[in-house]
């Protein structure tokens, strides 16, 4: 399992339990900083581990092993990119690529030239 799938699901409860991360830290016998790492995908945790989050939740917790990653429609990626960057847009050959990174770029048909609209 992909440690940032199991995050989202553990934040979420904890949100919905109201605690903070502290809060559910101490009722298992942890770190803030180690549940921070668990919701951000940093780390996965061990059965034993997600069985106290569960007890301390009050709240079971149902992972799906060897299922295919659901990946968002391309518009609804494309959408949520944008809330973020605006109208930003990256150029890659602004900062000078290697030859592997220019060979990569041109290889995606990223010519340098669509960038200098």
């Amino acid at each position: 399992m992909e440690p940032a799938r199991v995050g989202p699901i553990v934040e979420r409860l904890r949100l919905e339990a109201g605690l903070t991360q502290a809060e559910l830290a101490r009722r298992i016998g942890t770190t803030q900083a180690a549940i921070s790492k668990i919701e951000t995908g940093r780390s996965v945790p061990g059965l034993e581990l997600l069985d106290r989050l569960a007890t301390a939740l009050g709240r079971s917790i149902a992972l799906t092993f060897g299922a295919a990653p659901v990946r968002p429609p391309l518009e609804e990626r494309r959408r949520r990119i944008r809330r973020v960057l605006g109208d930003f847009e990256f150029d890659p050959w602004a900062r000078a690529p290697s030859a592997a990174e220019r060979e990569s770029l041109l290889a995606d048909g990223l010519t340098r030239e669509r960038f200098s609209r």
